[in-house]
């Protein structure tokens, strides 16, 4: 099911698309998929608000020189969660982690909206074609999909903006899968589409260049979900070391620095006095190395601060192997809590990831919304990009709510965002 999803993608994407079939509900049947509901939530945003919105944060933002890149090769697109609280003193905000550049839920977002993000991704492709580090004049740019991905449609939508932007520039583009595609392809851009599964086996990496099928040079990677997924000791090495070494451009190369969640929270701490303008708190944490270690530094927590706290693998998405642990836990019920989060983490990026280090962070004080009839728990996520000029620019948002309601326990189902609606930020 999953390889005629990924070739009914590219077949798609091999013919002149129109506006109709980007459509989302026409597009998701062509993909055997039911956008039904993404259709809804993508009409009934207010565009004109949400422009008023970015216009007034880019205003704040530039007048304290927050926006600024001082360096462009850092970040082309991405996206950050926070956590709501109602406080005396009105909202306050919790950064709960950064996204790097595999971005999900970008077909709920206007086409506007959407256009701003992809600006991102195009950064990185132009910064390619200007540095023509293959030396000939093409350039191979690599697409990873999850297996069963069921927003599948999000790359066609990417593809397809992408390919206009290249061929104003009369650049030839081809789309190519696993089973078609040829190292020495006819065209000025490839992107070659394939799932992680697929990488796993044909990506390699040496004399500085991520390449696909052994002799196939990338020139852009985009997702950190493929550059994670790349077993190399000296990848691993330059990516923390000096990344600009690499001549493959990846989409953001700075993808093991929030894959750590805890340097999320380092950060937001060092800068706690420049967030509080934007009504941002801290966060406690701490980070475990070890599975002796992470049991040690949940049973001190729980002893000297009576709160709840939630435990985070590193790389980790989608919920995967979070687990939220509450003050008045059973000191011996910790190490199964463990084993249950490296299950859940194992089976869903497979046993060669490492969990660690883990992050140990407290449980944000959060807000509830009505939702179906009942309390959730729910995160705010911001999509933001590269601009031309480089600068961040922010883009929209989701409201993500947690498929349970809140019963007034630590249940995980009642703190894992699954479901995506738009809000109006």
């Amino acid at each position: 099911m999953a390889e005629d999803k990924l070739s009914r993608f590219v077949e798609l994407m091999a013919n002149q698309i129109s506006d109709s079939d980007l459509e989302l509900v026409h597009l998701g049947h062509s993909l055997g998929l039911d956008l039904v509901l993404f259709n809804d939530l993508r009409a009934s945003q207010e565009e004109s608000f949400a422009d008023k919105v970015r216009t007034k944060s880019i205003e704040i933002m530039s007048h304290n020189h927050d926006n600024e890149l001082h360096a462009n090769d850092l970040f082309y697109a991405g996206s950050i969660d926070f956590m709501v609280s109602d406080e005396p003193g009105g909202k306050k905000f919790f950064l709960l982690e950064m996204n790097g550049g595999s971005n999900r839920g970008l077909s709920i977002l206007t086409l506007k909206q959407q256009g701003i993000m992809y600006e991102g991704y195009y950064r990185a492709i132009e910064q390619a074609l200007i540095d023509n580090k293959r030396g000939d004049n093409k350039l191979l740019i690599l697409i990873g999909v999850p297996i069963e991905d069921g927003l599948i449609h999000e790359k066609v939508i990417m593809l397809d903006y992408l390919r206009k932007k290249l061929k104003e520039k009369n650049l030839i583009v081809k789309i190519y899968n696993i089973k078609n595609f040829t190292s020495d392809f006819d065209a000025d851009i490839a992107f070659l589409i394939a799932d992680y599964r697929e990488l796993s086996v044909h990506l390699t990496y040496s004399d500085n260049w991520v390449s696909i099928e052994g002799d196939a040079r990338v020139s852009v990677l985009i997702g950190d979900g493929i550059a994670r997924r790349l077993h190399d000791d000296e990848f691993a090495r330059l990516i923390w070391e000096d990344f600009r070494q690499i001549k493959t451009v990846i989409v953001n190369p700075i993808f093991r620095i929030t894959d750590d969640k805890s340097l999320t929270y380092l950060a937001s701490y060092y800068a706690k006095e420049r967030l509080e303008r934007y009504g941002l708190k801290y966060l406690l944490f701490t980070k475990a190395f070890n599975e002796k270690d992470l049991v040690e530094k949940i049973k001190h927590v729980l002893e000297h601060y009576k709160k709840p706290f939630i435990i985070k693998p590193n790389g980790g998405s989608g919920g995967a192997g979070v687990i939220p642990i509450g003050p008045r836990e059973d000191p011996e019920n910790i190490p199964d809590l463990i084993k249950q989060s490296k299950r859940e983490f194992f089976e869903k990026f497979m046993k060669n990831r490492d969990p660690y280090p883990y992050t140990i962070q407290e449980m944000a004080d959060f807000s509830l919304i009505d939702w179906c009839g009942g309390k959730h728990t729910f995160d705010l996520r911001i999509y933001m990009s590269q601009s031309e000029d480089g600068f961040i620019t922010p883009i929209g948002g989701l409201a993500r709510i947690a498929r349970g309601s809140y019963k007034g326990t630590l249940n995980k189902i009642c703190f894992i965002f699954w479901h995506f609606c738009y809000y109006h930020y």
